[in-house]
């Protein structure tokens, strides 16, 4: 599956969880405590689980997401959808020997609509 992340495709995606939660952004009480504001927005929330990947994968990645703020295009119930979002967690991978080569494993990266 691929993914691009600000406007770069990266297909190493072996799995993509879309969410949509309701966020509350803004709560105001009076000094009675009655609420005044509630405002609630839905928004995504991206997991992207990635297969193996070499040291330039993994390199390539993390310069994709090193911005606070990445727009993401990804495939939704809705269709093909783009947002920004920003990183909630950077990857931090299992490290693995195949061959003589390194591999990083258990690379997820936990995107939340900005």
């Amino acid at each position: 599956m691929t993914i691009y992340l600000n406007g770069v495709a990266f297909d190493k995606v072996t799995s993509l969880s879309v969410d949509r939660e309701a966020r509350r952004t803004v709560i105001n009480y009076n000094t009675q405590g009655d609420m005044l504001i509630d405002l609630v927005n839905r928004k995504y929330r991206l997991r992207a689980v990635f297969g193996l990947l070499t040291s330039e994968e993994l390199r390539a990645l993390r310069e994709l997401t090193s911005d606070i703020f990445v727009t993401v295009k990804f495939p939704a119930p809705e269709g093909e959808t783009e947002a920004d979002f920003y990183i909630a967690n950077e990857p931090a991978p299992a490290v693995k020997e195949i061959n003589g080569v390194v591999m990083y494993s258990g690379v997820e990266l936990d995107m939340q609509e900005k």
